[in-house]
């Protein structure tokens, strides 16, 4: 059984929080034994703070590093997700020849390529992911495991995204601007 403490303190020392539990004990046991009812009182109080303090700590230099990490691998995101809004928007006489005359089809979502139907997909996902993943950070009671394994999955999002957006990229420009004619030839 695990006890509901942030981080799972009980996995991580387990002498050190089986000496505090078995110390907490006996402390609530001797001041009812020698206090009878105000000792009660006294260590229901203690104990509800003790209950707060373990609960409400601040979070720890591990969870600071693994937080900051999940935001450096959202912004690899969120740096795809501008280099596509630059192509796709951007006045630019370069951006406008590029999305024009070189790779006119990653902007066709209905292009047939394969990479460009992943890199849309991927981009769709990565959009709602990055929506999500702020709420998910701003949460206290995550746990180190559940951040590592944040992180793991944003850093496999980005990566991803990165390549789907360099292949889409290369499929586009192989394409070329008559694309919708071969496609409407086959």
């Amino acid at each position: 059984m695990q006890l509901p403490l942030p981080g799972n303190a009980a996995h991580r020392y387990p002498l050190k929080f089986a000496l505090a539990v078995m110390l907490a004990v006996s402390a609530t046991v001797f001041l009812i034994a020698t206090l009878k009812l105000p000792g009660l009182v006294i260590a229901l109080a203690l104990t509800a703070a003790a209950w707060l303090m373990f609960n409400s700590r601040p979070a720890s230099s591990e969870q600071i590093a693994l937080r900051n990490s999940i935001r450096l691998s959202a912004e690899d995101l969120q740096d795809v997700i501008i280099e596509f809004q630059d192509f796709e928007l951007s006045e630019d006489t370069e951006a406008i020849a590029d999305r024009t005359l070189h790779r006119p089809a990653l902007l066709d979502l209905d292009c047939a390529s394969p990479e460009i139907e992943a890199f849309h997909f991927d981009l769709a996902g990565a959009r709602r992911f990055l929506r999500r993943l702020n709420t998910r950070l701003q949460f206290s009671s995550v746990t180190n495991d559940e951040l590592e394994t944040l992180l793991k999955v944003t850093d496999k999002r980005a990566a991803e995204l990165k390549d789907s957006w360099l292949l889409a990229r290369k499929a586009a420009l192989a394409l070329g601007t008559d694309y919708n004619r071969r496609k409407n030839q086959d």
